[in-house]
């Protein structure tokens, strides 16, 4: 009598679910790039891995700088940055639809590669490129009366990223005379100063940290001050035998 081999079975249909999953990706891919006179050629017609996952893009809309999101693909795509076709084909899945406009009319098979793909994007879009700062902006930054201190770190490692040849130490400086004087993060730093935007950043992460604790106390005791006059009130109203009772 023959026998049911259950574990070959299941295994036969994990397969044909992989290649079923792997044929609608390729599909969605090639439906994304395939327009009239497409831009790409040889391209649409290459064939993704077979194990590929599409990852999740930030979309672009024209709000953010073209060389960022060039980079941001390149993050999301970091297995697969040799395989040209399928570069070129997500990276038509990360733009918004007012976007996928331009691609559609650039001129039939003028791109063939993920290279050239980028330099018409980022020509197109150049005007959304972020201004490099220099030094001086780091130095005319303050942290805000009540801006927490993670919020200001936020901002000021974002206004450092954009400055061109930062020293760190010169960050570091700039940090320092930007904070809130008389916190006590202030005079840790002006005690022991650290020497990198890493050592600083580290140090931070306490007082962070502590603001947080120090933050959710205060809320629960404003709490437990709300319910106590609440209670309060409610005893005002109640005559002495209602008191007496309760």
């Amino acid at each position: 009598m023959a026998t049911y081999d259950y574990r070959s079975s299941e295994r036969k249909r994990t397969d044909q679910r992989i290649v079923t999953r792997f044929q609608r990706e390729n599909e969605a891919l090639c439906s994304a790039a395939r327009t009239i006179d497409s831009p790409f050629d040889e391209i649409l017609n290459a064939v993704s891995p077979r194990k590929f996952s599409m990852p999740v893009f930030i979309l672009f809309d024209r709000t953010t700088d073209p060389i960022d999101h060039v980079y941001h693909i390149q993050l999301k795509m970091a297995l697969n940055t040799e395989n040209d076709p399928l570069m070129c084909k997500c990276f038509l899945t990360s733009l918004a639809e007012p976007m996928l406009n331009w691609f559609k009319n650039l001129p039939r098979g003028s791109v063939d590669s993920f290279c050239s793909l980028c330099d018409r994007f980022i020509s197109q879009y150049y005007g959304n490129k972020r201004p490099a700062k220099d030094i001086f902006s780091l130095f005319t930054m303050k942290q805000h009366e009540d801006e927490r201190l993670q919020a200001f770190l936020t901002r000021l490692n974002l206004t450092k990223n954009m400055v061109i040849e930062c020293h760190p130490s010169t960050a570091v400086q700039a940090f320092k005379l930007a904070i809130t004087r008389g916190t006590p993060f202030h005079t840790s730093l002006v005690v022991n100063t650290p020497q990198t935007m890493e050592e600083l950043n580290e140090r931070a992460d306490g007082f962070v940290h502590l603001e947080k604790e120090e933050t959710a106390n205060a809320r629960k005791t404003s709490i437990i001050s709300t319910e106590e006059k609440s209670k309060a009130k409610i005893r005002q109203k109640q005559t002495p035998s209602q008191r007496q009772t309760s």
